[in-house]
């Protein structure tokens, strides 16, 4: 058998064109993909809630610890009107608990770290990395923080 030229380039064509065709139509990796829910996962990370505190009770410029268990102590700051965050009042520095909110920096008494009140990154002492942040919602009035527990 003879294989010439043209017979090459031919079956060539239709082989690269067959893979691209079949690339083609496949549909995208997120349509092929089932969606996971968590929340039904053995060993999904479950979350818990717990009031803080009433929004009334925290002025701007200001925050309050709130304990929630042993491992968990939560400071919520005001640092603007209608403007509250959550964050783990552990630091990051040595596990101190911070003492709160002094000159508008959350303030840890152990190293003397200090962070800043909206987004928890350090910005004095030896802290080197950000207060965690917790889901909070405001209800009406009360404040609510979300955790993983």
């Amino acid at each position: 058998m003879i294989i010439n030229r043209r017979v090459v380039l031919t079956s060539s064509l239709v082989t690269t064109s067959s893979v691209a065709l079949a690339a083609c139509a496949q549909p995208p990796a997120n349509e092929t993909t089932p969606q996971i829910d968590y929340d039904d996962e053995p060993g999904a990370t479950e979350y818990s809630e717990v009031l803080v505190g009433n929004i009334d009770e925290i002025p701007v410029g200001t925050g309050v610890k709130v304990k929630v268990n042993d491992e968990l102590t939560i400071l919520v700051t005001h640092p603007a009107e209608a403007k509250f965050i959550a964050f783990s009042a552990t630091c990051t520095h040595s596990g101190c608990l911070v003492s709160g909110v002094k000159d508008g920096q959350i303030a840890c008494g152990c190293h003397g770290a200090r962070f800043n009140m909206e987004s928890g990154e350090p910005e004095e002492g030896p802290a080197k990395s950000a207060l965690k942040k917790l889901d909070l919602e405001v209800r009406g009035k009360e404040l609510w923080a979300r955790f993983s527990s």
